[in-house]
């Protein structure tokens, strides 16, 4: 089949969830995830989503905007959706993100993802602060990766910092790298912002992280992404 994400029929992408918890386990918000059709031979979903228009990405953060609300009347409880933030660049994308958004009734997150760098901060801040207005929350995704360091940390209004796998890696065996993310944990409890570690797959690695005053999680441990129904 060609490799385009214009031979995808869009009505067919399926909406996947992974779970967020506290430190006991719980489910506090799920992330929500397009992949692909299974019939559909592309190399990667991460090469499919790069080669996807502004416009389409923003169609499908709306899919996954309205699936929220199905899921939230059902369960009760707040989903998390990513955003690729080239929908910022074009002020009509954005614009129009906006309005979408706040024709909505129930809570949910933004993630915006770190695929290429945020515009200025004075031109973003005030769109977060729309969003806002309407009850959304507005999260940093893969902290400490890419372009999302810490002058996007300082600079930008987010509510919430979603660690990097990559900063736990090897945290019971490198002192150093615990004490780092200890700092970050304290500077995000200073600025008010909430925080979710990603990428946590052991026992010991959440031991580790509840010991240092961490409070919430994603990652396989607590489970594998499936399709949203399952959730329900």
């Amino acid at each position: 089949m060609e490799h385009s994400p214009d031979a995808v029929d869009f009505d067919r992408l399926e909406i996947y969830g992974q779970r967020i918890t506290d430190q006991n386990g719980s489910t506090v918000k799920v992330e929500l995830l397009t992949r692909l059709p299974k019939d559909f031979d592309y190399p990667s979903i991460e090469s499919f989503f790069g080669a996807l228009t502004p416009q389409q990405t923003l169609e499908i953060t709306k899919a996954q905007i309205q699936a929220g609300a199905e899921f939230y009347a059902k369960t009760g409880i707040e989903v998390s959706i990513n955003v690729d933030n080239s929908v910022l660049v074009e002020s009509e994308l954005t614009e129009h993100l906006i309005t979408f958004c706040e024709r909505q009734t129930h809570p949910f997150t933004l993630e915006f993802t770190e695929l290429k760098p945020m515009p200025p901060s004075s031109d973003i801040n005030a769109i977060f602060f729309r969003l806002k207005q309407n009850g959304i929350k507005i999260a940093l995704d893969d902290f400490g990766t890419g372009f999302n360091g810490m002058s996007t940390f300082a600079d930008y209004d987010f509510d919430i910092i979603k660690l990097d796998r990559s900063l736990i890696l090897g945290i019971q065996t490198r002192p150093q790298k615990l004490l780092i993310l200890k700092h970050v944990l304290d500077l995000a409890d200073a600025l008010g912002k909430e925080h979710v570690v990603e990428g946590v797959e052991t026992q010991d690695q959440l031991d580790t992280l509840n010991e240092t005053g961490f409070r919430h999680y994603q990652g396989f441990l607590f489970n594998r992404p499936v399709p949203l129904k399952e959730l329900l």
